[in-house]
C-alpha cells in the first residue's frame, strides 16, 4: 500500500513538475506614443523677424511593445506633415531569446553604432545623425550579447527601409539619389566601468556595399567610431569621434554623395571626420509641477577631406523640462554649414560656403502616453 501511495503521488506531481520546467514569462502588451509641437525662430528667415517666429504641429508617434510566449516585439510609427514625409516606420522587430545572454532581433532593428540611443541631449540631435550614423534602423537582423561589464552587438542590413518609406519619406538618413545601401554589416563592443556603470567605452565599425543604379556598379562604404560616457552625481559627459567614407561608382566622379530623409535630398562629403561632445547636468525637483530639469550643451562638427569643402559646425545650448507626461526641450542653436540651420540646404554638408553663423531658437513640447 505504501508503494502504491508513493506511485500515485508521483503521478499526481509529475504534470506539475513538467509544467514548472516550461513556464514562460507572462504575455504583455503596452501601447503608447506621443504628440509634439514646435516653436521656432530662425535668424536667416526674414518672415520670422517680422512675425516673431512660427509654431507648427511636429509629429504624432504611435508605438507598441510586448511579449508573447517568451518572444518580445516592438514597433514605432511616426506621422509628420506630408511636406516632411508623412508616415514613417522608425523601427520594428521581433526578439528571440537564444540564450540568457544572447538575443536575436529580426525585421527593422536599430543599427548598433556609437553611443546608444543618442549622443546628444537636444531636439536637433548632432551632426552624426545627419550623416546617417545615429538613430538609424534598416531591414535585416541584430544580435545582442551581454555578460558582466561587457556588451556586444552585431547586425546585418540587406538594404535600407525604402520599401516602407517610399525613398526619402523616412525618419533616418540613408544613401539616396542614384546610390543604394546594400549588405551592410555593423559591429559594436562596449565595456562598462564602475559600480553603477559610471563609465562606458566603446568601439563601433561598419562596412557595406553602395549600388549605383545608373552604372550598375558596386562601390562600398565604411565607418569607425570611438566613444566614451562618464557619469558623476548629476553630471554626464558623452564624447564620440567618427571617421567614414562613401566610395560610390557614380557615372561622374564627385566628392560628395546624396543622402535623404524627411522627403528631401542633400549632399554629404564622401569622406570626413566627425566628432561630438555633449555635457549635461540634471536637477531633480520632485514637485507636482516639475519633476526635473536638465541643462546641456551639445557640440558637434564635420571636417571634410576635400580641401575646397568648408567644415560644418553645430552647438546647441538648452534644457529639458520634465513634468509628468510632458517633456519640453528649449534650445538655442548656433551653426555653420548645416543643412537644417540656414538657407544652404543642398550643399551645406558637402562644399558648404556659408559666410555667417546661423541661429535658431527652438522649443519642442511633447506629451507622451
Amino acid at each position: 500500500m505504501k508503494k502504491l501511495s508513493m506511485a500515485l503521488l508521483c503521478l499526481i506531481l509529475l504534470p506539475c513538475t513538467l509544467g514548472a520546467q516550461t513556464v514562460l514569462p507572462k504575455d504583455t502588451l503596452h501601447i503608447g506614443g506621443a504628440f509634439r509641437y514646435t516653436y521656432m525662430k530662425n535668424s536667416w528667415d526674414e518672415s520670422h523677424k517680422k512675425t516673431g517666429g512660427k509654431t507648427i504641429f511636429d509629429v504624432l508617434i504611435l508605438n507598441a511593445k510586448g511579449q508573447v510566449k517568451g518572444i518580445d516585439f516592438a514597433i514605432e510609427t511616426r506621422y509628420y506633415a506630408e511636406s516632411f514625409g508623412g508616415f514613417m516606420l522608425r523601427n520594428g522587430y521581433v526578439g528571440l531569446p537564444l540564450t540568457n545572454k544572447l538575443k536575436l532581433k529580426l525585421g527593422m532593428p536599430r543599427t548598433p553604432f556609437g553611443i546608444l540611443p543618442f549622443t546628444s541631449n537636444s531636439f536637433m540631435f548632432n551632426v552624426q545623425y545627419y550623416l546617417g550614423f545615429e538613430d538609424d534602423a534598416d531591414l535585416g537582423f541584430l544580435l545582442e550579447y551581454g555578460q558582466d561589464s561587457w556588451e556586444a552587438q552585431f547586425s546585418f542590413a540587406k538594404n535600407s527601409e525604402d520599401v516602407f518609406s517610399q525613398k526619402n519619406n523616412r525618419y533616418a538618413y540613408d544613401l539616396s539619389g542614384d546610390n543604394q545601401e546594400l549588405n551592410q554589416w555593423t559591429g559594436r563592443l562596449v565595456h562598462h566601468l564602475g559600480d553603477n556603470d559610471e563609465c562606458e567605452f566603446g568601439l563601433s565599425g561598419q562596412y557595406g556595399g553602395v549600388y549605383n543604379t545608373v552604372t550598375s556598379d558596386l562601390g562600398h562604404k565604411w565607418a569607425l567610431a570611438l566613444h566614451g560616457i562618464w557619469k558623476k552625481n548629476n553630471w554626464d559627459l558623452k564624447t564620440e569621434i567618427l571617421s567614414y567614407e562613401f566610395s560610390a561608382k557614380d557615372s561622374i566622379k564627385r566628392n560628395y554623395i546624396d543622402m535623404g530623409a524627411f522627403a528631401a535630398d542633400y549632399q554629404v562629403a564622401s569622406k570626413g571626420l566627425s566628432y561630438s561632445v555633449a555635457l549635461g547636468y540634471q536637477i531633480k525637483v520632485n514637485h507636482l509641477l516639475l519633476n526635473d530639469i536638465k541643462f546641456y550643451n551639445d557640440f558637434s562638427a564635420l571636417e571634410k577631406s576635400s580641401s575646397n569643402f568648408h567644415a560644418s559646425y553645430m552647438n546647441v545650448t538648452g534644457c529639458m523640462i520634465h513634468t509628468g507626461p510632458i517633456y519640453m526641450l528649449v534650445d538655442y542653436v548656433f551653426a555653420k554649414n548645416h543643412a537644417w540651420i540656414g538657407n544652404n540646404y543642398n550643399q551645406a554638408f558637402s562644399e558648404g560656403g556659408d559666410q555667417d553663423w546661423n541661429q535658431r531658437f527652438n522649443i519642442n513640447m511633447g506629451i507622451y502616453f
